[in-house]
C-alpha cells in the first residue's frame, strides 16, 4: 500500500483550487515552448498524451475520446497573453471550467414553508453554522445548514401524527441547532425536548439528539440514536437514519486517521469501522437506489475506499462515475471528479488498476524521469491484460516508454501506426505526434514534417491544430527551413509562434520580407522593430540607415510588449516610435542628436566618442539593457537554434570604456562616460549594462578620476558614490 500524504486542507481545497495546483513554486505560470517533456510541467501541457502533462490533462484527453467530458479550453485571457502564452502549450487551469461564484447550497425555503413557520412565530436565522465551511469534504458540520434543517422541518410540518405544539417545539429545536456545530451534553439536553407526548414526536426528537451528537463528535451516542430509528414507520426518518448511521461510522473510523500535520497516515485508524461504514452505505444504496442521499452515499463510499487504500474498488467506482452515472447520481460534477481522481488515485506507487484509461494516465505519470521508481518495461508488460479492450492505447504506452524511458526512437516507431486513423481522436492524434517526435529524434526532420502535415486536415478537435503548428514550426526551424514558416501558404498562423521565431531566429533578409508580407499589422511592425533594433545593436549602421527608411509615416504606435516578451510590463514596452528618439531631450544633461544621426556618426567612425555615448543614452532611456531580443533561448525550445542575425551585441559598458580609454575623446565625453560607467553598477554593485565585468578597484579609480580630473563638470559634481 502506498503512503497517502494528502493534507486535510488539500482534500478540502482540491475541487475549488485554481491553476496553482501543480503549477509552479511561485504560483505563476509562464510558457516553455518545447515538445519533449519528461517531467511534470503543469504550466506547459500539450494536447497529446505525455509524461510531462499534468495527470488531469491526460485524463481529460482520454475522457474526451470517450465522449464523457468534452475538451473545452478556456479562451486566452489577458493574464495568459501577458504571461506570453498562446493556445499551446497551456497551463492546467485552461481545461477547467471558468471560475464562477458558486451559488450557496442553502436554498431559500419556498414561500409556503416560510408562511407556515411564520404562522408558528418562527423564523429562519440569517446565518447557519454550516455556511462557515467550504463546499466539499470539509467539516461534518457542512451539512448543518438551512437546506437540511428545512428538510427536517418539512417532514415535521407534514406529519399527520404530530400535534401543532409538537411541530412547533421540534421545528424550533432544529432551527436553534443551526447556530452551532457542537454542544456539551447539558446544552444539548436543554436544546432538544426530552419528553413529547406522541411516539411520532419522540422519534423526531431521537433523530435531533442523534444529529446533535454527530455534529458534536459523540459518535457512539449518534450511532445508538440513528440505529434506534431503523424500524421507524416514518419513511423519511427511516431512510435518513440509515444514511446517517453509515456516515457516523465513517466519521468515527477516520477521526484518528490524520497525523498532527493533517496528513493521512498509511493505515486508517479503524479498518473494522471503515468496513462497517462501507456495508452501511451499500445497504442504504440497495434499499434506496434512487434515494435522497444516493449520490452522497456513493461519494462517501469513494472516501472509504481511498482511506482504506482499496484502489481497485476506488477505480471501479470512478469509472462508473465517469462513464455511466447520470448527473443526478453524482455528488460532484465531472470536472471536480477529475480533480478528485488526480488527488486520491493517481499518486506515485499506484499498482495495477482494473481500468485501461486510468492505468494509462498512471503509467504516463510513472514514466517521468524524476520519479524515484520509474516505470520499468517489465512492469508495463505485466499490465497487458488490463488493455485487452484497448490494444491501441497499450501500444501507445509501449511506444512512449521506448521514446521517453528507453531512449529508443526506432523501437517507438515500430509500435506506432504509420497512417492516422480516419477519426483523429486524441489517442490517434497522440500516436501521430509521438511518431513525429520519434522521427525527429533520429534527425528525420522531413519525415516528421510529412507526418504532421498529413494529419493537419483532420486536426479539428480543440488544440490539435495549434499543437501541429508549434510542432511544424520547431521542425522547420531545426531543419533550417525557417522561411517555410512565413511562406504565403504556411499552415502556421499562431501569432505567438511566429513572433518568437521573428524575434530570435530570423535573419535580416527574412525580417525585411516580413515588414511588408507579415500576416497582419502587428507582425509587420514587429519585424521592422526587430530589424532596426538588431541593425543598431549589432553595429550594422549602414543597414540601419537603409532599413530606417522603412519606418511608416505617420508613425505606427502599436504596443509590442507581448510580442517582445515584456510579460506583465507590456505597457512599458517600446513601439516603433522609439526609433524617432530625439536625443537632445536627454534627462542627464548630455545632449545627443537623433538616433539616426548617431548611427550615421558611428557608421563614419565606429569609435566616435559622442556616438558611443549617445548610443548608450538611447539604450538607457529606452530601457533596452538585457533586452529579450538579445537573450538566447533554451536549445530544446522554439527559437532555440542559432540566431540568423549574427554579430556581437553592443553593450553600454563596453562603449563607455572605449570612450574612457580613447585619448582623443573630449572632456565632456570622457566625464559622461565615466559617470555612466560607474552608474552601471548602481545601486546593487551588479552590472546592469552588459559587456565585460569591471572589478571594484577599477571602478574606484574611475570615480577618483571623475572627482579630480573632471571635478568641474556637472557629472563630477553630482556623483557622490561608486559601487
Amino acid at each position: 500500500m502506498r503512503t497517502r500524504l494528502l493534507t486535510t486542507l488539500a482534500v478540502i481545497l482540491g475541487s475549488v483550487s485554481s491553476f496553482q495546483a501543480q503549477a509552479s513554486s511561485d504560483d505563476s505560470c509562464y510558457p516553455r515552448w518545447s515538445l519533449i517533456k519528461e517531467n511534470l510541467e503543469g504550466c506547459n501541457n500539450l494536447p497529446f498524451l505525455s509524461p510531462g502533462n499534468d495527470s488531469q490533462v491526460n485524463l481529460r484527453l482520454l475522457l474526451a475520446d470517450k465522449g464523457a467530458l468534452p475538451l473545452n479550453p478556456q479562451p486566452l485571457q489577458a493574464v495568459d497573453l501577458d504571461s506570453g502564452y498562446g493556445p499551446v502549450p497551456f497551463p492546467t487551469y485552461r481545461l477547467r471550467p471558468t471560475d464562477q461564484p458558486s451559488a450557496p447550497e442553502s436554498s431559500t425555503p419556498e414561500n409556503a414553508s416560510l408562511a407556515r413557520l411564520q404562522a408558528m412565530g418562527l423564523a429562519l436565522p440569517e446565518h447557519s453554522a454550516g455556511d462557515d465551511f467550504l463546499q466539499g469534504e470539509g467539516s461534518r458540520c457542512r451539512s448543518n445548514d438551512v437546506s437540511s434543517a428545512q428538510d427536517f422541518i418539512d417532514q415535521v410540518l407534514d406529519s399527520p401524527d404530530l400535534a401543532d405544539n409538537e411541530r412547533k417545539t421540534l421545528a424550533e429545536a432544529r432551527l436553534q441547532m443551526l447556530g452551532a456545530c457542537s454542544w456539551e451534553p447539558a446544552q444539548q439536553a436543554s436544546l432538544i425536548p426530552a419528553s413529547l407526548p406522541s411516539p411520532a414526536a419522540q422519534a423526531f426528537a431521537t433523530y435531533l439528539r442523534a444529529a446533535a451528537d454527530f455534529y458534536s463528535g459523540r459518535f457512539d451516542e449518534a450511532s445508538q440514536g440513528f440505529t434506534a430509528l431503523a424500524g421507524s414507520s416514518q419513511p423519511w426518518l427511516k431512510e435518513t437514519a440509515a444514511y446517517m448511521s453509515a456516515r457516523t461510522l465513517l466519521n468515527q473510523a477516520q477521526q484518528d486517521a490524520f497525523d498532527e500535520y493533517g496528513q493521512l497516515t498509511e493505515e486508517i485508524a479503524d479498518k473494522a469501522l471503515a468496513q462497517q461504514a462501507a456495508q452501511g452505505l451499500q445497504a442504504y444504496l440497495s434499499a434506496w437506489p434512487q434515494g435522497t442521499y444516493a449520490a452522497s452515499a456513493r461519494g462517501l463510499l469513494r472516501r472509504v475506499y481511498w482511506l482504506s487504500g482499496e484502489d481497485e474498488q476506488l477505480t471501479t467506482e470512478y469509472i462508473w462515475q465517469l462513464t455511466q452515472a447520470r448527473e443526478e447520481q453524482r455528488n460532484v460534477d465531472l470536472d471536480e471528479l477529475v480533480n478528485e481522481i488526480d488527488l486520491k488515485l493517481l499518486g506515485a506507487g499506484t499498482g495495477i488498476l482494473p481500468d485501461p484509461m486510468l492505468m494509462a494516465v498512471s503509467d504516463l505519470l510513472m514514466m517521468r524521469e524524476q520519479n524515484q521508481t520509474r516505470l520499468s518495461l517489465d512492469d508495463l508488460q505485466a499490465q497487458k491484460a488490463v488493455f485487452d479492450s484497448q490494444p491501441a492505447l497499450f501500444d501507445y504506452l509501449q511506444a512512449a516508454h521506448a521514446l521517453y524511458v528507453q531512449d529508443d526512437p526506432a523501437k517507438a516507431l515500430t509500435l506506432l501506426p504509420a497512417a492516422p486513423a480516419a477519426n483523429l481522436d486524441y489517442l490517434g492524434f497522440s500516436q501521430q505526434m509521438l511518431r513525429g517526435l520519434a522521427l525527429q529524434a533520429r534527425q528525420d526532420w522531413k519525415g516528421a514534417q510529412q507526418t504532421w502535415l498529413a494529419i493537419l486536415p483532420q486536426a479539428n478537435a480543440p488544440l490539435q491544430r495549434e499543437q501541429l503548428e508549434l510542432a511544424l514550426a520547431m521542425s522547420y526551424e531545426r531543419d533550417e527551413q525557417l522561411a517555410r514558416v512565413f511562406a504565403s501558404d504556411s499552415p502556421i498562423r499562431s501569432q505567438q509562434v511566429r513572433n518568437i521565431l521573428l524575434s530570435h531566429v530570423a535573419d535580416a533578409e527574412l525580417l525585411r520580407q516580413q515588414t511588408t508580407q507579415g500576416m497582419d499589422e502587428q507582425e509587420r511592425q514587429l519585424a521592422l522593430f526587430v530589424l532596426l533594433y538588431k541593425d543598431l545593436l549589432r553595429s550594422r549602421y549602414a543597414d540601419f540607415a537603409e532599413d530606417f527608411k522603412r519606418l511608416p509615416s505617420p508613425m505606427a504606435g502599436e504596443n509590442l510588449g507581448r510580442a517582445l516578451d515584456y510579460f506583465y510590463f507590456n505597457q512599458q514596452a517600446p513601439t516603433l516610435a522609439m526609433f524617432q528618439w530625439q536625443g537632445d531631450k536627454a534627462e542627464s544633461g548630455y545632449a545627443c542628436p537623433t538616433i539616426a544621426q548617431t548611427a550615421a556618426a558611428l557608421q563614419a567612425d565606429s569609435k566616435d566618442p559622442k556616438g558611443l555615448n549617445c548610443l548608450g543614452e538611447f539604450i538607457l532611456r529606452n530601457r533596452l539593457d538585457s533586452m529579450s531580443l538579445d537573450q538566447r533561448r533554451d536549445a530544446d525550445t522554439l527559437g532555440g537554434t542559432a540566431p540568423g542575425f549574427t554579430g556581437e551585441v553592443y553593450s553600454r559598458l563596453d562603449g563607455y570604456r572605449q570612450v574612457i580609454d580613447n585619448p582623443k575623446a573630449g572632456r565632456d565625453e570622457k566625464a559622461y562616460a565615466l559617470f555612466r560607467a560607474i552608474n552601471c553598477y548602481a545601486p546593487s554593485g551588479y552590472n546592469s549594462c552588459g559587456g565585460q565585468e569591471v572589478e571594484p578597484p577599477v571602478r574606484k579609480a574611475w570615480f577618483r578620476q571623475l572627482k579630480t580630473t573632471y571635478a568641474s563638470t556637472q557629472w563630477g559634481q553630482t556623483l557622490q558614490y561608486y559601487w
